[in-house]
């Protein structure tokens, strides 16, 4: 048996490296969709925030107007909402002011110390006054962008901006603006570092999963490559592991175990058969040569001589019908054989046949029966290969036909078919040998080769004729009783 070698080679690495590469592209797919659709999600939160605060301080901003006109203590408004700004700033880290209809800054949290209500606004607004178009978008029921704002802040930032209405007239409006580097920057970083470590996890057990994955479809595929190099190297007997699932790849092991079955099935079918026609040869050949030469140098006398020719004349036809077997073969498996079709009766042939066996029926005192009323049977066919497949079945019922036993030979017909059949008594033919007879050297009694001459071939060559016109050849047996072959031809 070939050594065989199951390492890991280029199959499966070249599949692993693949499987691992096309993971990590997804999981990296996947963390940019993550970061991009975190930091759309983060940014619209930042926008409704801001604009809630807008809207609260709005609220507020109009609710302080109405109440100090009414109880007349303006000072005492500015310092609740200057109060209320400062402390929403500390909370949430924001810029948060309220600017004038003009766009300059009224009121923000760090002008509660030292509150004048005609100071000069504080040190970080007091230059900022924002511009008609930031003023025209407020007047209109206020908005929420990403920006500078007019280039006041280094960096962009989620700002929303609410109208203040007092008495339906349009007094300033309320700013809030909230830091994107800082809140968005942080968050992101932190999903970041969450989806790291989860996709690092998912990465490992992935990795392992693809290694045992890639594993189970590279390993069937290295025994299969050692199958096939056993068996170029002409040894069969190694099988493929079957695998213990039900997809394609299992269903290929099967089929191709199968094959490597039928494959050493035939090697040694086909040794044996070149032994047989070896001996089967030889010996026919070494009886002729030996008594033309002992009729050439005078060891056999002359009235012994014809009998003798005879056995000469009989071994030729013999190697005759076995070459002409064969090529009859050849020219059938590759589609060159020639068919002259004609109408004939196949019960004529049979009794032409079996006259060509009287002395081998005589001999073995065997019975023949059907003949007294054998009806015509015609078919449509090639009559010379007809003529083959009759011979061999009957040469094979007067071969395996018991001493003093019995041949019965029967025809009948339908409408679009004619049968013929062929009974002999005898050992029969195990039930174990009936599905491989028709295949190609087969002989159902290996140790019946010295003593009956045959290849394997004839009932092989049989139904390759009987497949060629169109027919069936089936065989029924009884062991220690009978055999019967049936054959159907077109009419």
């Amino acid at each position: 048996m070939a050594r065989i070698h199951s390492k890991k080679g280029a199959f499966f690495f070249k599949y692993f490296f693949i499987f691992s590469a096309i993971v990590l592209i997804s999981f990296m797919l996947i963390g940019i969709a993550l970061m991009i659709f975190t930091s759309g999600f983060l940014r619209t939160q930042d926008k409704n925030t801001t604009s809630l605060y807008a809207k609260e301080i709005s609220l507020t901003m109009t609710e302080l107007v109405e109440s100090s006109t009414t109880t007349r203590n303006p000072e005492g408004s500015a310092l609740i909402l200057l109060n209320s700004l400062d402390l929403m700033a500390d909370c949430t880290g924001y810029d948060v002011f309220i600017c004038n209809k003009d766009g300059s800054v009224a009121a923000c949290g760090e002008m509660l110390t030292g509150f004048k209500l005609e100071s000069g606004g504080c040190e970080k607004h007091k230059s900022l006054i924002l511009s008609k178009a930031y003023i025209q978008k407020a007047k209109k029921g206020g908005f929420s962008e990403f920006s500078t704002m007019d280039s006041f802040y280094n960096s962009v930032h989620s700002v929303s901006m609410e109208p203040i209405t007092v008495k339906d007239e349009f007094t300033g409006f309320a700013v809030v603006a909230a830091p994107l580097e800082g809140t968005l920057v942080n968050n992101l970083r932190n999903v970041l570092r969450m989806f790291l470590f989860a996709a690092g996890l998912a990465l490992i057990l992935v990795t392992i999963a693809v290694y045992i994955m890639t594993e189970r479809i590279a390993k069937p595929i290295r025994n299969l490559e050692n199958a096939t190099r056993c068996y170029s190297s002409g040894d069969f007997s190694y099988k493929v592991p079957e695998l213990h699932s039900r997809d394609e790849l299992a269903e290929l092991i099967t089929k191709f175990n199968s094959m490597a079955s039928s494959l050493e099935q035939l090697e040694n079918s086909r040794r044996s058969f070149v032994a047989n026609v070896s001996h089967e040869f030889k010996t026919p050949m070494t009886t002729i040569g030996g008594f033309i030469n002992g009729i050439l140098d005078g060891t056999i006398p002359p009235e012994k001589q014809s009998y003798y020719l005879e056995i000469v004349s009989s071994e030729i036809n013999r190697l005759s019908r076995m070459v002409t077997m064969m090529l009859n073969i050849s020219k059938i498996e590759t589609g060159n054989a020639d068919l002259t079709i004609e109408q004939f009766d196949i019960s004529g042939k049979l009794v032409t046949t079996f006259l060509g066996f009287e002395q081998l029926v005589s001999k073995k005192n065997i019975e023949v029966e059907g003949f007294e009323d054998l009806p015509q049977a015609f078919v449509h066919g090639d009559s010379a290969m007809i003529d083959q497949v009759i011979y061999n079945l009957v040469d094979n019922a007067v071969k395996f036909t018991n001493e003093g036993g019995k041949i019965i030979v029967n025809t009948a017909t339908d409408k679009k078919y004619s049968y013929f059949s062929v009974t002999n008594t005898g050992s029969g033919i195990p039930k174990k040998d009936i599905g491989k007879i028709f295949e190609r050297f087969y002989k159902v009694d290996q140790s019946r080769s010295t003593d009956v001459k045959s290849t394997g071939l004839g009932l092989f060559l049989v139904k390759s004729i009987v497949d060629l016109h169109g027919g069936t050849i089936t065989v029924d047996s009884e062991p220690d009783n009978f055999t019967r072959f049936t054959v159907k031809l077109p009419k």
